[in-house]
């Protein structure tokens, strides 16, 4: 099997919006690059970011800090949602010249208010801003004087490390049955989620926690994974056009929840916060009050159809349905959406592993205990040029070429369809998170998780396929997470700990790899959050290491 080899100084898994944003941005700073275009992500579906554009008091950098902050239940790392704050500004300026149609009134960009904000912050296009805020890139970096080579359809498969250094990367690309390793002077991971590894999601095909894994294998931390993030409003009826995931935005502009009974049962004057809403949907269904397929109704009969016009999402869901919105009661539930948690990164994005960075739901430390809704646009735009220009520096500034210890390729795995048993096993790790790790949590249930993923990752710890492993791997890190935290914040919900308790649990959980499995251990942080828990810490979970 003939391997290519190519040399770069950044290399980026991952053309989402915050890949190609690390990617433009490290070749303005004067890299070469090289992106790996096989790994979407999720972010092509966002419909708002939230910004800050001086247009007065309430639009600044510091309200934007204020609101995460707020929403993450403080365990957000300053630096991060600091540096992130500080840029978008400028970012959205910046791609606005650049051509991003971005929505306007009175000749200023238009904006909306986010579930969970305190104010209008988050700027629109009228189609999809996360397709607009690509194109754009993407047509500057496919130049030919652009600095960076695209590899349309390659994905990530191994992390090169030497010296403790991270020196590039074996990647594939299934188009052309084409393995390349790139051998380079920084690696930014921006290769998405792991929805796929819950039974529901909304997370593109392709979300299998990959990154999450590369990261531990090469020796960086996660963090904060018990905090996993439900969109609320996902379409589950009729079958044949389910799975539509409508916005949260249209709360503060005329749409209702309700029953199955046709009652309001929840108050959404005030914008509350995405797990607040999905909490109060699963407790109507469990007490018997959804409609007949277990959902409850989003109802947008009451607002202007001119608003309504303005949502691409909705208008999708509406001409499938054969509705206009005057008509329209879609029946909805939440499904998995975003993880909060993942590798522990500082103010310029950089992991705890040299020359390793990481943008978007593959890094930790924006959002804490629940992202708010435009956090994920915000995140990937500014996380985005964070870092790139990290990347970039990095890369330049340490030019000695490490050389790396060459992991094997593992063709046999890297199918388009997993065998029988390899989808079965896939199937146990995705049916112990939905019941474990879902929106509402409980001790035994977390236990029966926990105990399920171990029994799949000592099947395949040794002989099985890598990729159900790794998955594995970050299933785990999310179930042991989710059972040591007991108290419940954002987005996690423990029915045994009903209550948040800052006293023993104002830290974070953090996530490594080592010779005896995951190790998991608790950092307070502003000097509380260090009850008796302590003495439980650190734990070894055996992983089949």
């Amino acid at each position: 099997m003939e391997i290519e080899e190519i040399e770069t100084d950044v290399l980026v898994a991952g053309s989402g919006v915050g890949g190609i944003m690390a990617a433009y941005r490290a070749q303005a700073a004067g890299a070469r690059v090289v992106l790996l275009g096989g790994s979407g992500g999720a972010s092509s579906r966002i419909s708002s970011m939230n910004t800050a554009l001086d247009y007065c008091d309430e639009d600044v950098a510091s309200r934007v800090f204020d609101d995460m902050f707020r929403a993450g239940g403080y365990l957000n790392d300053p630096a991060v949602v600091s540096a992130f704050a500080r840029r978008i500004g400028p970012e959205t300026r910046h791609l606005a010249d650049l051509g991003v149609p971005f929505a306007r009134e009175d000749g200023r960009l238009a904006r909306r208010q986010a579930t969970g904000s305190t104010w209008t912050r988050a700027v629109y296009s009228m189609g999809l801003v996360g397709v607009d805020i690509s194109r754009v890139l993407m047509e500057i970096l496919t130049r030919a004087d652009s600095g960076t080579t695209v590899v349309g359809g390659a994905l990530l498969v191994n992390l090169d490390v030497a010296d403790g250094h991270v020196a590039g990367g074996l990647s594939f690309s299934p188009r052309d049955d084409r393995w390349l390793r790139i051998r380079a002077r920084s690696v930014v991971l921006a290769t998405g989620g792991a929805g796929q590894i819950f039974d529901k999601t909304t997370n593109p095909r392709g979300s299998r926690g990959t990154g999450y894994a590369l990261a531990l294998e090469a020796g960086a931390t996660l963090t904060g994974m018990e905090f996993v993030s439900f969109e609320p409003f996902v379409s589950t009826f009729p079958e044949d056009v389910k799975g539509d995931d409508l916005p949260t935005t249209v709360l503060r502009e005329g749409a209702k929840l309700r029953n199955g009974r046709g009652d309001e049962f929840l108050d959404t004057r005030e914008a509350p916060t995405k797990d607040i809403i999905c909490r109060a949907m699963v407790r109507e269904v469990r007490e018997g009050r959804g409609t007949a397929s277990g959902s409850v109704y989003y109802d947008i009969r009451e607002m202007d159809p001119a608003v309504v016009d303005r949502y691409v999402q909705i208008k999708e869901a509406l001409r499938s349905r054969h509705l206009v919105s005057t008509e329209a009661q879609i029946e909805v539930m939440p499904a998995q959406h975003f993880l909060m948690g993942g590798i522990q990164i500082d103010g310029d994005a950089a992991a705890d592993v040299p020359g390793l960075f990481a943008v978007g739901e593959v890094a930790g430390g924006a959002h804490g205990a629940h992202r708010l809704a435009a956090g994920g646009g915000m995140e990937v735009v500014a996380g985005g040029a964070v870092a790139g220009d990290g990347a970039a520096r990095y890369a330049l500034e340490n030019p000695h070429r490490h050389t790396p210890a060459s992991a094997e390729p593992m063709p046999d795995h890297l199918g388009q369809r997993l065998s029988a048993e390899d989808a079965a096993l896939m199937q146990r790790i995705k049916t112990a998170l939905q019941e474990g790790c879902g929106i509402l949590r409980t001790g035994d249930q977390l236990a029966a998780s926990v105990g399920a993923i171990e029994e799949v990752l000592d099947t395949v710890s040794h002989s099985g396929n890598p990729f159900i492993r790794r998955s594995a791997l970050v299933a785990l890190a999310i179930a042991v997470s989710s059972q040591l935290r007991e108290e419940s914040r954002g987005d996690h919900f423990r029915e045994d700990f009903p209550r948040r308790d800052d006293s023993t649990w104002m830290a974070r959980i953090n996530t490594s790899l080592h010779e005896g499995g995951l190790r998991f251990s608790k950092n307070p942080i502003f000097g509380v959050g260090s009850g008796a828990a302590d003495e439980r810490r650190p734990v070894v979970v055996a992983a089949g290491s």
